[in-house]
């Protein structure tokens, strides 16, 4: 019994974590609701193409073989395959979308809450206060639009921490400023996960890592530390570095739509709204605003590290609002509308200004009596459990719209193929995994291949390429058979039976590297054309014709990803041999 009580009091902080995640999810279990966001087309296509790939054995790292009907599209290799691989494993075992929903997004909450913890313990918080700023990260914006809404940068969000713990132990610890196997693996875990966070993550640490190098006596070894890291982060990012260089520098990719104006898409505090992604929400509004004016009233008495957290998160604060003139930014700088959503900034703050208010509550009570003390912390715990039933509440409306209108949550009813509400929730349950694909049908034309004489500004302005897509490939299904092929290639088999000699355009995405073959001759570049989004165009012969779409990348990638699980078995092997070390050996010697 002693040494129960002893496992679970040392395992305490994860346990709350575990049930925090449970709590806030508990009315997706109890309704069997699925959250149908705006993105779940184009997300759930992504799982269970690699899903269907583990299943059959045909694998293909670019195409899609299985999701995006089967088009060929390259979608996974650019946008965080390696966290796109799990959430098909985790539906090729669960093979229903409410336990992978369930599944995938208590996933994203524990190490969302896991990151939060060891960064506060980074900065020295007890393991009780740690708890409670995990609690607070898991359930905030960011971290829940994925659970609430299919968001995929709540995964970015849920991997963030761990890179500044990295950053804050650069500024801390002046002996060891870089423990380059660590940093380069929490920054290839947001790389392999979400690009856009890996890119906010760098700007971010930048400040923590400059004041590093200067303060650092040996300078030599800080630059030796961070090469090693840079060095390590490329072999266990190769294979999304290598997709990124493959496609983007032999293709002219179309970027994601350019918002209207940017400025409404800026973060704003409501008293009256549940947080949202733009909307901050009242409580977590009060924690933003009391950090930066208690900071600003105190500077002098902070130190280092806290005014470097609390300035970067300000700032990144200050940059998801519409105090800052984005739109005016962006129309003399056109390369920033990548950006898409101003609110996407705020993340950042997230991150920082959580500890940072949480330790200046720590520091308050230092000053306060015993009485004052208690009711501080009873005031703190409030805060938690209002914040914490704000999420809790959030699910119990989505549950609720899905009883009366289960695609209210996006903006998905324009791509509606089955309209009763009865039959959509039944498809989205349905153990035939592709019903949810017969139910919604939203094209997404983000990475499709463009001419190389236009941008993808000068796209969106004479097309929409959202109906081109669904014209091109949703619609251009008809007498068409399709088949994946055990080498990871794409067949369809068409009967021209009015012997047209007409050219016809084909639900076939074809990039530079993309090889066609029809009817047993591989063809030029010369034989077919594509259209303004990359769909194939050929002329048949009459009769039965044969299409077999493959890829061929400059680099092979069978042989990058062998190199990259060697560079992450080096990496265990390393990291369990220190474990080792500071577990045992140095155990021992602090015994003799």
């Amino acid at each position: 019994m002693l040494s129960a009580k002893r496992v679970i009091k040392k395992r305490l902080p994860f346990i709350t974590i575990t049930l925090v995640a449970l709590f806030i999810l508990l009315p997706q279990i109890n309704t069997r609701f699925i959250p149908v966001g705006s993105d779940i087309s184009f997300h759930y296509n992504r799982f269970y193409d690699l899903a269907e790939q583990i299943k059959s054995g045909n694998y293909n790292y670019y195409m899609a073989l299985y999701g995006f009907n089967s088009s060929g599209r390259i979608i996974n290799a650019l946008y965080g395959y390696d966290i796109a691989f799990l959430n098909g494993l985790i539906l090729f075992f669960t093979q229903s979308w409410l336990k992978f929903q369930l599944v995938s997004s208590f996933t994203c909450l524990i190490i969302a809450g896991s990151g939060m913890y060891g960064l506060m313990r980074t900065l020295d918080c007890t393991k009780t206060l740690a708890t409670i700023g995990a609690a607070i990260y898991m359930a905030s914006a960011p971290v829940m639009y994925y659970v609430r809404a299919l968001g995929f940068s709540s995964w970015g969000a849920a991997f963030l921490p761990f890179i500044f713990i990295q950053a804050i132990r650069s500024v801390k610890n002046r002996d060891k400023p870089i423990n380059f196997v660590f940093l380069a693996l929490s920054m290839s875990l947001l790389v392999n996960t979400h690009t856009l966070s890996a890119v906010l993550a760098t700007l971010a640490i930048i400040p923590f890592f400059l004041v590093s190098f200067i303060q650092s006596d040996r300078k030599l070894n800080w630059i030796k530390d961070m090469i090693l890291a840079i060095l390590l982060f490329v072999f266990l990012s190769l294979n999304t570095l290598t997709a990124y260089l493959e496609v983007f520098l032999s293709n002219n990719i179309l970027q994601p739509f350019i918002p209207k104006s940017f400025v409404t898409n800026a973060t704003y505090i409501s008293i009256t709204e549940m947080y949202g992604n733009r909307n901050i929400g009242i409580f977590f509004g009060a924690i933003f605003i009391f950090q930066l004016i208690y900071f600003i009233r105190n500077i002098k008495q902070t130190s280092l590290l806290e005014r470097l957290m609390t300035i970067v998160g300000g700032t990144f604060l200050l940059l998801s609002t519409s105090l800052f003139p984005w739109d005016n930014i962006v129309a003399t700088l056109p390369f920033l509308s990548i950006i898409q959503f101003p609110f996407r900034f705020s993340v950042i703050s997230y991150v920082l200004l959580i500890p940072m208010f949480l330790k200046t509550i720590t520091a308050f009570e230092r000053n306060l009596s015993s009485k004052q003390s208690k009711i501080m912390s009873t005031f703190l715990l409030i805060l938690v459990g209002f914040i914490l039933v704000e999420a809790n509440s959030n699910m119990v409306k989505n549950a609720q719209r899905w009883q009366d209108d289960p695609v209210a949550m996006g903006n998905n009813r324009s791509n509606l193929i089955e309209t009763e509400p009865d039959n959509i929730r039944n498809n989205l349950r349905s153990p035939d995994l592709t019903k949810v694909f017969d139910t919604i049908e939203k094209g997404t034309p983000d990475y499709l291949p463009i001419s190389k004489n236009t941008t993808s500004q000068e796209l969106y302005s004479e097309i929409e390429p959202y109906e081109v897509y669904e014209k091109e490939i949703f619609d251009n299904q008809k007498n068409i058979t399709t088949t994946i092929l055990d080498n990871g290639t794409i067949q369809l088999v068409w009967d021209n039976k009015k012997h047209s000699s007409k050219k016809k355009q084909f639900p076939l995405i074809v990039y530079e590297h993309s090889v066609i073959e029809l009817n047993g001759k591989i063809l030029d570049k010369s034989e077919y054309d594509t259209s303004d989004i990359g769909s194939l165009i050929i002329q048949p012969k009459n009769g039965e014709n044969t299409i077999i779409l493959s890829y061929k990348p400059v680099m092979n990638m069978t042989y990058v990803l062998i190199i990259k699980l060697i560079a992450i078995s080096l990496t265990i092997g390393y990291c369990s041999i220190r474990a080792y070390y500071k577990l045992f050996i140095r155990k021992e010697r602090v015994y003799e």
